[in-house]
């Protein structure tokens, strides 16, 4: 009897290996590929390349290194990353949907479930990307279109021209999975909570671009909180609709703008930050309304405390009159007690055509959304007057009625004195906190977290991109 318990425990031990090493080598379809990677630095290291479909729930796992290559599409179900988990883009893609670049596409029949922690982000990077793996810091601002980035595609309400639904940029035409937009503006697309996302970004042709993160028609029940996007050849994020709301977003050397938000988005942002430098960028803020400009659905979104932070007083490579933040094609979009700081050239422009639908109108006839509260201090400027870029043609040539709502809403033009700014690896200056008085915070919307201070971090508070974020781990921060 135990000879024949012991010839079964090895019968039975045996099997189990064979399936084992069989999983190894063998996609499993019911859980999507455990393909391994061909190109192993350590044996010892588990590395697996994730299938250019998903299909039912996943789980992906601290213990692994998984890759992108080419496009991944979650078309159903829940993709689960664990805390910790790092996920790599290939920058020339060969796997089952190459594409142009490598991205994941979370659509909107699937959810992603990735909550990190502050001792173990989740990191969406590149291939090159060697510190995301415990190793040194091998890449750095200049090191953008490593990999596309992260798309999430939602139910809820967009508009383009009369269409309700659309497919995302970034994917050639005729992918009816990149599809976003519908009516459900509660419906959640899961959870990003603590998360990186680095070295991104893929243009397949003129205005068409990939992201670090792409928000499209998300709703109001997905949780988009406590993101780093670390360097993006376009937008750090862009939000295309949908009512989603943000908060503790951090864009560091994005080459376009670093929130860029179009096509009717209402929900609203929190505690968001952006540096410049170090790369070409545009504007820290491209606020979008509408498209066409007249749409009845147009971005009516909110914005609290951010601290932005720009090229440099003194970086020449832009007009002088290109504005820091741009709000145009009828977007009707609130800034409250905010911080825009070391802005070359000028710092507002609130596009006034003359059209009874675009920004300047409904900022200053409307009276349909307020800039107020905020600290601005531009390059091109001295004073609240003529630090606004007049949009060519404009009906107010002096932008006065704009000038005369930002002083009557409690904004002001000084140098903020933030604590230092750095924007080289391992310098360790950059610190965001102000050392001026900047006054006390404007009452806002009972929707926003209400603060005493002004700019996205409290100055007797823990900063919340410490410890965690490529700026704190490859050494800008100050101690």
């Amino acid at each position: 009897m135990k000879r024949l318990s012991l010839l079964s425990f090895m019968l039975l031990g045996a099997l189990l290996t064979f399936t084992a090493c069989n999983d190894d080598d063998e996609p499993n379809p019911d859980q999507g590929s455990n393909e391994l990677i061909d190109d192993y630095n350590n044996p010892e290291e588990l590395k697996r390349r994730l299938p250019g479909s998903i299909t039912t729930d996943r789980t992906l796992t601290a213990d692994t290194t998984y890759y992108i290559d080419g496009y991944v599409f979650v078309e159903g179900g829940t993709l689960t990353i664990e805390p910790g988990t790092v996920i790599m883009g290939v920058s020339q893609p060969t796997g089952e949907n190459p594409g142009n670049e490598s991205a994941l596409i979370i659509t909107r029949e699937a959810q992603i479930d990735a909550e990190g922690t502050p001792q173990a982000p989740i990191i969406f990077t590149s291939e090159l990307d060697s510190e995301a793996l415990g190793g040194d810091i091998s890449l750095n601002q200049t090191n953008s279109k490593l990999w596309a980035g992260l798309i999430i595609l939602g139910k809820a309400e967009m508009n383009v021209g009369g269409a309700t639904e659309v497919q995302i940029e970034g994917i050639p035409d005729g992918e009816a999975r990149a599809l976003y937009g519908g009516n459900d503006n509660d419906h959640s697309s899961g959870i990003l909570k603590y998360v990186s996302i680095r070295f991104t970004g893929a243009e397949i042709g003129p205005g068409d671009e990939i992201q670090g993160l792409t928000l499209g028609g998300v709703g109001r029940e997905t949780v988009i909180e406590d993101i780093d996007i670390f360097v993006s050849g376009d937008d750090g994020i862009e939000i295309f609709g949908g009512t989603v709301n943000i908060k503790r977003v951090s864009v560091a050397f994005a080459e376009d703008d670093a929130f860029d938000f179009d096509l009717g988005w209402s929900g609203y942002a929190q505690f968001v930050f952006a540096l410049q430098g170090g790369n070409e960028s545009d504007h820290l803020g491209e606020w979008d309304g509408a498209s066409p400009d007249d749409s009845p659905l147009y971005c009516t979104a909110r914005i609290y405390n951010a601290t932005f932070i720009g090229r440099g007083l003194t970086d020449g490579s832009r007009s002088a009159d290109a504005a820091t933040i741009l709000m145009r094609d009828g977007a009707a979009i609130s800034l409250y007690n905010s911080i825009i700081t070391e802005a070359n050239g000028k710092g507002l422009e609130v596009e006034d055509r003359g059209d009874s639908f675009d920004s300047y109108n409904k900022l200053v006839t409307e009276e349909e959304y307020t800039i107020g509260g905020n600290v601005w201090y531009a390059g091109n400027a001295t004073g609240i007057a003529d630090m606004l870029a007049i949009t060519s043609g404009a009906t107010d040539a002096n932008g006065q009625a704009i000038i005369d709502h930002l002083n009557a809403n409690g904004n002001s033009f000084m140098n903020p004195m933030l604590g230092g700014i750095g924007r080289t690896n391992g310098s360790g200056t950059l610190n965001p906190i102000p050392g001026a008085d900047l006054g006390a915070p404007v009452a806002t919307p009972t929707e926003a977290e209400t603060v005493n201070y002004k700019g996205a971090f409290n100055p007797s508070g823990a900063s919340w991109i410490a410890g965690w974020t490529t700026l704190a781990r490859f050494g800008y921060l100050a101690d």
